[in-house]
């Protein structure tokens, strides 16, 4: 699609990390509008629209037709399309995954995005939503659904530090003794957490600082640091509110499969028990370390 060139200068000011998807965006919007040519109009209205403003009423929207829900226990989500699926029907759980794979982020150790299908597809499969709503009785709140982000690195743009299930991706580094350490201070400039100090050739890594983001071991020109096979470290139990608390480590460095079978334990917990308190209150009852004996 052809950009004028109000448009394309207005396109130069966004950071050239994310120009491409921020492009793609644009054009789908203008596209939807049987556009052809996009103009500084059209990016002006794909900003509110990605910042959440209401657009122009007198440019047609496409809308998604869906089935109705008569389940009175959702009249108060109803208000809400997160909570349910293109034909209408809810969905009692929501899946944040942070956009490096798709925006190139440098900090990037995996694709969120691969990760938070599979714990979707998790949840379908122990149909949790049905089993959810069955067990509420009365109206069913925001609260009582479940809240789960997946980041691809440390930086955990997705926020899983507040959700009741969070995952970031982490790849741990290690001190290979055995490569000759040159000195040449990249590794020591490139951490953002001062974990690593050389004296005299001798490479010293601060296990309690570090936070396995794997940079220093790709600045590495000799190989004195070495990254290991990457993880996920998994939490839970985190929330915002009145008492806001963050998540609890549940694994620290998971495999997949480690994290999937977290994701049912803690799915379980929910389902099971008798109450319909926050998922928070739940993992402080039954304390952390007996959860972790279930995985």
């Amino acid at each position: 699609m052809e950009w004028d060139k109000s448009a394309s200068m207005l396109l130069e000011k966004v950071p050239p990390f994310v120009q491409k998807t921020v492009r793609e965006k644009i054009e789908t919007l203008a596209r939807e509008r049987g556009k052809t040519l996009v103009t500084e109009v059209d990016v002006m209205a794909a900003r509110e629209v990605f910042m959440g403003k209401p657009q122009n009423p007198t440019v047609p929207q496409r809308t998604v037709a869906k089935k109705p829900v008569n389940n009175e226990k959702l009249s108060i989500l109803k208000k809400y399309t997160k909570y349910f699926d293109k034909e209408g029907n809810p969905v009692l759980y929501q899946v944040k995954h942070c956009r490096g794979g798709e925006v190139n982020c440098p900090f990037l150790i995996t694709d969120s995005k691969i990760l938070s299908d599979k714990l979707r597809n998790k949840l379908e499969e122990l149909h949790f939503t049905e089993k959810l709503m069955n067990k509420i009785e009365g109206q069913i709140l925001p609260h009582h659904t479940m809240k789960l982000a997946v980041s691809g690195c440390p930086n955990s743009c997705s926020m899983p530090q507040i959700k009741d299930f969070g995952v970031h991706a982490v790849e741990p580094v290690y001190v290979d003794h055995d490569s000759e350490c040159i000195e040449c201070m990249k590794c020591v400039e490139t951490c953002r957490e001062d974990a690593i100090t050389i004296k005299d050739g001798h490479v010293s890594l601060d296990k309690e600082k570090c936070v396995h983001c794997g940079l220093c071991a790709g600045v590495c020109p000799t190989g004195s640091i070495k990254a290991s096979e990457k993880k996920y470290r998994v939490m839970i139990g985190g929330k915002v509110g009145r008492h806001p608390r963050f998540a609890l480590d549940l694994l620290t460095q998971a495999d997949e499969s480690a994290t999937l079978k977290a994701l049912g334990v803690c799915a379980d917990m929910i389902l099971s028990s008798k109450t319909e308190r926050r998922f928070r209150t739940l993992v402080e009852q039954q304390g952390i370390e007996e959860i972790k004996k279930k995985i």
